[in-house]
């Protein structure tokens, strides 16, 4: 058994510009994190220079790019998987072997991430979810989205299971990483019983410790899964995998990228139900009543994957519609785990106390604007890469 993974000449350009244009916007993302934007208190972002500027670029983050765009590549994750298994049953290969041993793979990369670079990894989520995909590999599209509408409504029963019986369970992890800096003399604050996030962000992100930095990286593991276990977020990953299957599937079989009456349909709902719930979501972040904690879940849980499917349907029209331009993303695309990853190694070489210290000091137009020259760089490498090797350095 010889496999290899998809050929050039084999290759459907609308995933890679997709997954390339996707990398782009999970990049700005997770840049809040990288740089501390989103643990800073408010009285000290407004003291940064375009005051009103950040907020308005914050503001359109929410409602646009906050996971909206790790759901489409959660979805080109699913695209992916039907490929391989096609490509396998159309050369009588046996598939389960095969993809365990990508997955086993994939799991090698993301805990190495996960634990030596940086929490907010999402390889190793997805290597795990993706082992499961092997159940339904043979469901039939019909199923397929029932499924996966059915794991879309669970995070908010989640949430109101969690509160009715009071039992927020993800909690005890929190408790258990704030044992660990304890126990380490990680510095960190409690106020009124409350964790001091800024207070945190400045230990993480200031120190110039080595040490430090790789003990922070065995805890942070845990508030990551905390995280995960909290907003359902297994739930929607497997969800838009199976969207995904479903979407490869009508790609190979039945031409969707070429039947501009469906995508339209699909950009049409997933905007009218998208955005607005994501609008709300975004209004309900600076509300303080309670009840808005439960309101931004749901439009969140409700809000993101309509989207997600519009902006991936909106690609496959311009595309369809001649708009060649969009092929600069390709190379990104077609080197994407590789360029996920530097991402990473390249924020904390600009924002950590470890590197050039960026973090916490730098307004966010600045933290967008070097993201944006980080990406411009990306593209150049990854295309004089690929003229010089099939595969990225990582794939």
């Amino acid at each position: 058994m010889n496999y290899k993974p998809v050929q050039p000449n084999e290759r459907i350009i609308f995933l890679d510009i997709l997954r390339g244009i996707a990398i782009l916007f999970i990049f700005i993302a997770n840049a809040y994190t990288f740089s501390g934007w989103y643990d800073l208190p408010e009285e000290i972002k407004s003291q940064f220079s375009g005051a009103r500027l950040n907020s308005v670029i914050k503001q359109l983050t929410v409602i646009f790019i906050d996971g909206k765009w790790y759901s489409v590549f959660s979805i080109l994750f699913g695209i992916g998987f039907v490929i391989q298994f096609e490509n396998a049953r159309k050369n009588n290969k046996p598939f389960v072997s095969f993809f365990l041993r990508r997955m086993l793979g994939l799991l090698f990369f993301g805990l190495i991430h996960l634990f030596f670079l940086w929490f907010g990894d999402i390889l190793t989520l997805y290597a795990l979810i993706g082992f499961l995909l092997i159940l339904f590999r043979n469901l039939s599209n019909k199923k397929l989205l029932i499924c996966a509408s059915i794991l879309l409504t669970l995070p908010t029963i989640h949430i109101l299971l969690m509160v009715s019986f009071n039992f927020f369970y993800p909690e005890i992890l929190f408790q258990k990483a704030l044992a660990y800096l304890s126990e380490n003399n990680i510095p960190f604050i409690m106020e009124e019983g409350s964790f001091d996030y800024y207070d945190y962000a400045q230990t993480r992100l200031d120190g110039n410790s080595w040490k430090q930095f790789f003990m922070l990286n065995f805890v942070m593991p845990l508030i990551r899964l905390y995280g995960l276990l909290y907003e359902g977020r297994i739930f929607k990953v497997l969800a838009c995998f199976l969207i995904g299957i479903w979407a490869g599937r009508k790609i190979l079989h039945h031409g969707l990228l070429q039947n501009r009456n469906l995508l339209k349909k699909i950009t049409l709902y997933g905007f009218l139900i998208g955005i607005p719930m994501n609008i709300l979501w975004a209004y309900g972040q600076v509300q303080s009543q309670e009840i808005w904690g439960i309101i931004n879940y749901i439009s969140y849980a409700v809000g993101v994957v309509p989207l997600a499917c519009g902006y991936a349907a909106t690609v496959a029209l311009l595309l369809n519609s001649g708009y060649k331009y969009l092929s600069i993303f390709a190379p990104v695309g077609q080197m994407a785990m590789s360029n996920y990853i530097f991402q990473t190694i390249i924020s904390i070489a600009i924002f950590y106390g470890i590197g050039f210290g960026l973090a916490l000091d730098t307004t966010l137009w600045q933290v967008i604007l070097l993201v944006i020259i980080v990406f411009i760089i990306q593209i150049l490498f990854s295309y004089i890469w690929l003229k010089n090797f099939k595969y990225g350095p990582l794939e």
